[in-house]
C-alpha cells in the first residue's frame, strides 16, 4: 500500500539559511571577505573565561543526570509568564501543550 503524501508538504520551501548559505559560499569563492552573521555559527574559540566556566560546571557531580520529563519548574513558569506577555495568551506551567512549529515556541 502506497501513502499519499499530505497536500501541505508540496508547498515546503527551501530553508531560508540555507539559500543564504549558498549565497555566502558563492560570495567567498569570489574572493569577497565576508563576516557571516547568519545563524549563529561559531567561526572562533569561546573566551577562555566561558570556556573555564563550561569546565567547572561539567565538573559537577549533579550535572550529568536525565532532566525530568516535566522539566525544570522554574523555567516552565517563565515559558507560561513569556507566553501571556507577548501572546496575551494564558497557560499553565504544569500542563503539557503540543505545538506544530519551533518558531518563537518552546
Amino acid at each position: 500500500m502506497r501513502v499519499k503524501p499530505a497536500d501541505r508538504t508540496t508547498v515546503i520551501e527551501e530553508y531560508y539559511f540555507s539559500k543564504k548559505l549558498q549565497q555566502l559560499a558563492l560570495m567567498i569563492a569570489s574572493g569577497i571577505d565576508v563576516i557571516n552573521l547568519g545563524i549563529g555559527s561559531p567561526d572562533m574559540m569561546p573566551s577562555e573565561i566561558v570556556v573555564n566556566k563550561l569546565k567547572e560546571s561539567a565538573e559537577q557531580k549533579n550535572a550529568h543526570g536525565y532532566q525530568s520529563y516535566k522539566g525544570i519548574p522554574g523555567l516552565r513558569k517563565a515559558f507560561s509568564e513569556w507566553y501571556l506577555r507577548e501572546f496575551s495568551v494564558s497557560i499553565d506551567p504544569e500542563r503539557r501543550y503540543y505545538l506544530l512549529s519551533d518558531r518563537r515556541r518552546v
